[in-house]
């Protein structure tokens, strides 16, 4: 089980993640706060609801039409089984270009819910994510500056989220400034009220405790968005308003076997734990280049995996690429054609290790690979862990045999996150979540 038995009644809280890796994020976060917590694959009817229950989408990148249609069919699901109240989750780093889809998507789940207004909070202080004056800020350098301006798929080259979520939505756009956030949950509240005609609200949120008050101003409202962490600071207001029983437990499951590492992200930060795992375990670079013309890649990785298993050793499979290279490749082929390439491979290698070579431990970098590692092999729910810290979130799949997952964001987590991560699968987890000291103090 997620962390307790599971709340057969209405769920408090209902979850619509445009990405794996977020949402297992999102889970592990309210699991740590102790709210029993399931979360499903896709938008299809999960089997069994939490008091909070997390969709987890494969959105981020899609046109804005299918986003919207998955979108909404993960909203009428929570309808159907009377969430209180929805949040629609995105990163936080507000991955969207202007015919993104972060705002047709916010805008339909507002009407579908018959609401006026609500926040955009993406930002995760923990981190140095942070929102001032409407931009965003990655630690001292504006977004459009940081190196998230070459992402391959959703390069950030404004800083302004204003203008960035103006840019795809029919609704209007505003800001509420760090003095008004300042000032408290109030404060925001009759902000927002005051300008009736505006619909969405970027958030200026500088600390921690910031995400505190604009998770206390909607604590009510039938719609908030925003990354993880802010919602990771409405538990115990509902714990304090009685709308839930007492924290839970939180519970995982160890897992022994072979383990693996894949690493499909393009983030700097992955090529640093890439490098920092492979000072001590074997590593192979799947060449995409040659994939794409037409070489039998995967059949080498598979073989690279066998004799590693047969010697009892982690390892690790990686799709990186420069960023050169990916461009050369994109301008040859086209985006999403190389993207699908690479999910190809990754999808068959995947399957291959945990069905023909008994890989129980896996560990796997980047939101577009988690969710194609997933879907290969045939994962649509998951037992969920408490949260550990940025990239840290394990799970439990229940295949015909118990399956240990971390699944991170490709830009966050430690140097040497691969190594500890398949070190703590073996062991299980039974946690106070009185006694966690996450998240920092607002």
């Amino acid at each position: 089980m997620t962390s307790a038995s599971i709340n057969h009644g209405a769920p408090i809280f209902g979850a619509i993640a445009d990405d794996l890796t977020g949402g297992l994020e999102l889970a592990s976060m309210l699991v740590a706060r102790g709210v029993p917590t399931t979360l499903s694959i896709g938008r299809e009817k999960p089997v069994r609801f939490g008091a909070a229950h997390v969709f987890a989408l494969k959105s981020r990148v899609a046109p804005a039409v299918d986003a919207v249609i998955d979108t909404l069919e993960a909203t009428e699901q929570l309808i159907t089984y009377g969430a209180r109240q929805v949040f629609f989750k995105y990163c936080a780093t507000f991955d969207s270009t202007p015919t993104g889809n972060i705002g047709p998507c916010a805008e339909a789940i507002l009407d579908r819910l018959g609401a006026r207004q609500t926040l955009f909070v993406p930002a995760l202080c923990e981190t140095g994510r942070t929102v001032y004056q409407g931009h965003m800020f990655g630690g001292t350098q504006l977004l459009a500056e940081s190196p998230k301006r070459f992402d391959p798929l959703t390069p950030m080259t404004d800083s302004n989220l204003v203008r960035v979520l103006q840019a795809q939505s029919t609704k209007t756009v505003g800001l509420v400034n760090y003095a008004v956030v300042d000032q408290g949950p109030d404060a925001v509240r009759s902000y927002c009220e005051n300008y009736a005609d505006t619909s969405f609200f970027i958030c200026d949120t500088l600390y921690e405790h910031h995400l505190a008050t604009l998770a206390a101003a909607a604590v009510d409202a039938p719609l908030l968005t925003g990354n993880s962490s802010v919602a990771a600071h409405l538990p115990p207001l509902w714990f304090r308003n009685g709308l839930l029983a007492p924290p839970a437990q939180a519970r995982l499951d160890g897992v022994d076997g072979p383990g693996a590492v894949l690493v499909g992200s393009l983030a700097e930060q992955s090529a640093s734990q890439l490098e920092h795992f492979g000072r001590s375990h074997e590593v192979f670079t799947v060449d995409i280049e040659r994939a794409c013309a037409g070489g039998d890649v995967a059949e080498e990785a598979k073989r690279f995996a066998r004799a590693a298993v047969d010697r009892g050793q982690d390892f690790a499979i990686s799709t990186a690429m420069s960023k050169e290279k990916v461009d050369a490749l994109q301008a040859l082929h086209g985006r999403l054609a190389v993207a699908a390439q690479v999910e190809a491979i990754l999808s068959e290698i995947t399957h291959a290790l945990v069905f023909d070579l008994g890989v129980r431990r896996l560990v796997v970098a980047g939101g577009e690979t988690s969710g194609a590692v997933v879907r290969a092999l045939g994962i649509t729910e998951f037992d969920v862990g408490p949260y550990r810290g940025p990239g840290f979130s394990r799970a439990v799949a229940r295949l015909p045999f118990p399956l240990a997952l971390m699944l991170k964001s490709g830009k966050l987590g430690g140097l040497d996150i691969f190594t500890s991560a398949l070190g703590e699968m073996r062991h299980p987890i039974s946690e106070d979540p009185l006694l966690n000291h996450w998240p920092p103090k607002a």
